[in-house]
């Protein structure tokens, strides 16, 4: 039966699950050996290697057998499709609304330098930046609910659409412990970006100006944001962690709650590091400056902004954070009381 050894052989080969694959392979040998011994015995001859030949044809090519096996034949299969739409929807228009913002910010502070053409160039390198981001978030989008489509149960992964409606429902409370998957989703994208564009891309995040037939850039953070940004993909990877953990289970319990609580007090003492350290902003007026490109008035007001903004938005981080937390712990103790 040497066919059949090169043949299951060549089904294992396109499996992509490696867990079970040795399982699968004894099926299939069974299941193949079983059938080729009760093709001789009905035909009265041996199981010869033509028996093996006609078995195999019937039974399908390698690629067929092995596809019927793959619970995963889709990157993004139909179940998470519609969220990955809506998702992309979200991301896109966040990342439009960004980069017309700092758009118009260098167009207003260049205003009185900008002739027809620099004008142009601007309005292009906007959009160019957009299209470019756009890619970047669409890669990193794809890849995550790649990862999801294989992590995430069927059975406990489903659309609004696809469960039983009852009208009854009208009268209910929302389950105060219910994870809604699109939050969860949208969460894991935006930090991904974070991680992206903070550790691989932090070149994007300037002020842009053109002048001398070039593009000038001025980095808005400083080295004080990156000492620190170690700490802070600990705890965006624990995030991403948790929230994929809360995907699975569709629900919040007592562990997830006191995770999120710790992940959450994490942040705090990064905010705080950050608010007694140096600014996190690397823009001067003397960098903004930029040979006199820039508008005088514009310059003075992005430097005070920068000076006085970095504890400015670190307090406002870690008031808005140790809310949450309270937040937190009120529906830990509300649900342990409920329970």
């Amino acid at each position: 039966m040497k066919l059949i050894d090169r043949y299951i052989a060549e089904v294992g080969k396109r499996l992509s699950l490696v867990k079970g694959r040795a399982d699968i392979e004894k099926e299939l040998r069974s299941t193949l050996e079983d059938m080729l011994e009760d093709r001789a015995q009905k035909a009265g001859k041996s199981a010869d290697e033509a028996r093996e030949i006609e078995l195999l044809k019937e039974y399908g090519t390698p690629d067929q057998v092995a596809a019927t096996y793959d619970p995963h034949p889709y990157l993004i299969g139909p179940r998470m499709y519609p969220f990955f739409i809506k998702i992309l929807q979200i991301v896109f228009f966040a990342i439009a609304i960004a980069f017309a913002v700092t758009t118009g910010i260098e167009i207003v502070t260049q205003a009185p330098t900008l002739a027809g053409r620099e004008f142009v160039r601007a309005i292009g390198h906007g959009l160019g930046g957009i299209i470019s981001a756009a890619v970047a978030a669409f890669g990193n989008i794809v890849l995550i609910f790649a990862i999801l489509e294989r992590v995430v149960p069927n059975k406990e992964f489903k659309l609004d659409d696809e469960k039983e409606w009852d009208p009854a429902s009208l009268m209910k409370e929302p389950e105060p412990t219910e994870v809604k998957p699109w939050e969860a989703i949208l969460s894991i994208v935006f930090i991904f970006i974070a991680l992206s564009i903070f550790n691989f891309n932090s070149q994007i995040l300037g002020i842009y100006t053109f002048a001398d037939d070039q593009w000038i850039s001025v980095p808005v953070l400083s080295d004080a944001f990156f000492r620190w940004l170690p700490l802070m993909n600990i705890a965006w990877v624990a995030e991403i962690i948790l929230y994929g953990l809360l995907l699975r289970s569709g629900r919040w319990d007592l562990p997830t709650r006191l995770v999120s609580i710790g992940i959450k007090i994490f942040q705090v003492v990064i905010a705080y590091l950050l608010f007694i350290g140096p600014s996190i902003f690397a823009v001067t007026t003397e960098s903004l400056s930029l040979g006199g490109h820039l508008d005088p008035e514009a310059v003075k007001i992005l430097g005070a902004i920068a000076q006085h903004g970095s504890p400015i938005l670190m307090g406002f981080i870690i008031f808005v954070t140790i809310i949450d937390i309270i937040k937190t712990v009120y529906k830990l103790i509300t649900q342990r009381s409920n329970s």
